[in-house]
Order: C-alpha cells, then sequence, then structure tokens
C-alpha cells in the first residue's frame, strides 16, 4: 500500500535523534527524554499520527503554560508486593505511565497480578505501547487513562450538550505465540489526535464524529477547535457505551486522588475554584495479570494463537480483502514504515520548524512526501 502526503517523508532514527534533543532542551533528563522520542516516533511507525510527533509542538505549549513539567521525575508514594501508587509530577507520561508497567511487569509473575494508578501526569500518548510491553512478557496488560467532569476535556456527556470527558482511552493485549492481540481505542467515536492530523492534513473527517458549538454534525475538523465537541463511541444512537466507559475509566483512574492533596490538576489547564472542580476525577490506572497463575501459561498463549488464527480465516465482509486482528494493522505499518519512512504533513513538518528553531535543534533530512512509499 503506498502512503502519500503534501508534506515530507521522514526516517525513523533521524527524527527520534530530533525529538529527543528538543525534549532535552525542554528540561527533560536523558531517560525521559530517550523514551519520549521512542514512544512518539514509535506511534509514528504504527501508523498512529496522531499519536506521535505531531504532539511535539503540544508538549511545548503546555510546558510554557506550566501544565507540564519536562524536569519532573515520577515518585513512588506507596508500595506493596502488589499494588503501588505513583505521582508523576506533571512530567511526561510517557516515562512515568513506562515506569509504572515495568514494575507491574516485574512484580506480576510473582503474585499473578499487579496494580498501579498514577496521578498528575501529563499527557502519556499511546496506550497500546504499554501493553503490547507487556504482551511482550507473556502477561495480559490492560491500561486506561481518563478524566470527567464540568468543562473537562472534549468529549460529550451522553445525553448532555456539554463536554464532560476526556477521550479516557483503553488498551488490552493478551500475548499469544507469535503475535499478541492488542485492542487500544478511545471512547469517543473519533481520538482528538485523529481530529488533529485531519486538520494538518486538510482532510475532511468521516461523518458523525464531532459536533460544532451549535450541536450540528459537522465534518470539519477546524470546529472542533471552535466550541465543538466529539461525540461518545456510539453516537448519537448508542452513545451510552461510549459514554459509560469513559465514565469508568476516569473513576477507576480516579483511584489515585483518594487521598491526592491536590486534586485540582485533573483534565484542567489551570486550578479551578472549588465550585468548578466538583465532581472531576480522573487518572491512569496499570494492570499486569500473569496467565500461570491460572494454569499452563503456554497452554493460553496457544488458545489465543488458534483463537486469531481461526478470526484472520473468517471470510471478509463486502469491499475488503481480509480480516485484520487487533494490533495487525499496526505490525504492518511498522513494517512499511522502517523500510519507507514517516509521512508528515506539511503543517506538521512547518510546526515541528519552529520548534527546531526555537530550542536550536536542527530538523532531520527528508525527502518529498508526495513522491510516496512503496
Amino acid at each position: 500500500m503506498a502512503e502519500t502526503s503534501d508534506g515530507v517523508s521522514c526516517p525513523a532514527g533521524p527524527l527520534e535523534t530530533f525529538v529527543r534533543g528538543v525534549v532535552r532542551k525542554m528540561g527533560a533528563g536523558a531517560d525521559v527524554a530517550a523514551e519520549v522520542s521512542r514512544h512518539l516516533v514509535r506511534s509514528n511507525l504504527s501508523g498512529h499520527d496522531s499519536h506521535g510527533v505531531i504532539l511535539l509542538p503540544m508538549y511545548v505549549g503546555q510546558a510554557d503554560r506550566g501544565e507540564l513539567i519536562p524536569a519532573a521525575r515520577p515518585a513512588m508514594l506507596r508500595e506493596s508486593e502488589v499494588v503501588a501508587l505513583v505521582d508523576a509530577g506533571r512530567g511526561f507520561g510517557h516515562f512515568s505511565t513506562m515506569q509504572a508497567m515495568e514494575w507491574a511487569i516485574a512484580r506480576a509473575p510473582r503474585h499473578g497480578v499487579a496494580l498501579v494508578a498514577v496521578r498528575h501526569s501529563a499527557h502519556i500518548g499511546r496506550l497500546g505501547e504499554y501493553t503490547e510491553r507487556a504482551a511482550g512478557a507473556g502477561l495480559i496488560g490492560i491500561v486506561t487513562v481518563g478524566a470527567g467532569g464540568p468543562g473537562i476535556g472534549a468529549m460529550l456527556l451522553h445525553g448532555s450538550r456539554v463536554r464532560f470527558f476526556g477521550t479516557n482511552p483503553w488498551s488490552l493485549a493478551v500475548p499469544g505465540v507469535t503475535r499478541a492481540m492488542v485492542y487500544d481505542g478511545a471512547t469517543s467515536v473519533m481520538a482528538e489526535g485523529k481530529v488533529r492530523v485531519a486538520r494538518a492534513a486538510r482532510r475532511l473527517l468521516p461523518p458523525e464524529c464531532i459536533l460544532d458549538k451549535d450541536g450540528r454534525p459537522s465534518r470539519d475538523p477546524e470546529d472542533l477547535y471552535a466550541g465543538g465537541a466529539l461525540l461518545p463511541l456510539g453516537g448519537t444512537v448508542a452513545g451510552h457505551k461510549g459514554s459509560g466507559l469513559a465514565m469508568a475509566s476516569a473513576l477507576i483512574g480516579a483511584l489515585g486522588m483518594i487521598d491526592d492533596p491536590e486534586p485540582t490538576a485533573v483534565g484542567a489547564a489551570t486550578d479551578p475554584t472549588a465550585t468548578e472542580r466538583a465532581g472531576r476525577v480522573g487518572g491512569l490506572f496499570v494492570q499486569v495479570v500473569d496467565p500461570e497463575c491460572f494454569g499452563d501459561a503456554g497452554r493460553y498463549r496457544a488458545l489465543v494463537e488458534e483463537h486469531l488464527a481461526v478470526a484472520k480465516r473468517m471470510p471478509p465482509a463486502a469491499g475488503r480483502e481480509e480480516v485484520l486482528v487487533p494490533g495487525e494493522p499496526e505490525a504492518r505499518a511498522r513494517e512499511r514504515r522502517v523500510r519507507d519512512g514517516i509521512p508528515l504533513a506539511a503543517a506538521t513538518w512547518a510546526e515541528l520548524g519552529h520548534v527546531a528553531e526555537r530550542f536550536g535543534v536542527p530538523l532531520p533530512e527528508a525527502r518529498d512526501g508526495r513522491r510516496g512509499t512503496a
């Protein structure tokens, strides 16, 4: 499949070096910068440009406003054999979340399960990156991050006309023998980052993803940023499903808020008044399960592998060449983009150019994206 862009195509390695240099100049430690740059570029490689380097200018803006503290490092507040509570200190969420996942991966084989709640996290990127790590260790990984309450995020509460949730995604990964089932999805019809990518590429959105500021359906990405809102998964017909999952994400994430002395930071750029923050909850939750605690883990992985193989053999729907199981599109995108480069829209490349100039970190060499990739 060919990929074309009105911008450029850039190799992954130099792009990662560029992002790492910028994040270091923002004030992050070397290990934090390495994780952030690896995460963003691997999101692009996986085909999720919404969670890739397009986010770097957003992070710069968040740091300028004090919403993101690049030099912050996660702190362990509570720790038992199976449960941990981490304060991310409003630092880069990619680093604190991967630290939480690695802690859970190390503990789960000892006790069958490990759980981590993380509070005060900035944006954590693509959730599938963390659950894939668990599946790679032969474990089941579950991650959700969410916030909810009046004035939170860009997604409507079903049955309401006001924004009430972030996109509150969930990711679950289950290990097989040669592959894993990796689900990663927002609880909105379309993730906000996908709207951002469409705006950068000057593309219309699919129908029934967003409403404009007057509550009318729109396909113009600009309408979301002009007071519009994302529809919950299920849209106008079954939006209670996405809305319910979003609320569950926010409430489970709120486990980290129970004794939080600074709960005002959830989902807001500035500290709200007591009235404004009433009902606002959210946070990050990581769970890892070792199949071995239920029996032969090898047998379990074989069952997963067989199930995925049977799913692949199902007859495709009209207009489709084959059935793809969760995680397969990302694996294929990585093969293609490692070989051919990462396509970036002209608007995204221009924004990265402004970041490069500001921090004195040169942009990597890139080629004209209109040539496409084979």
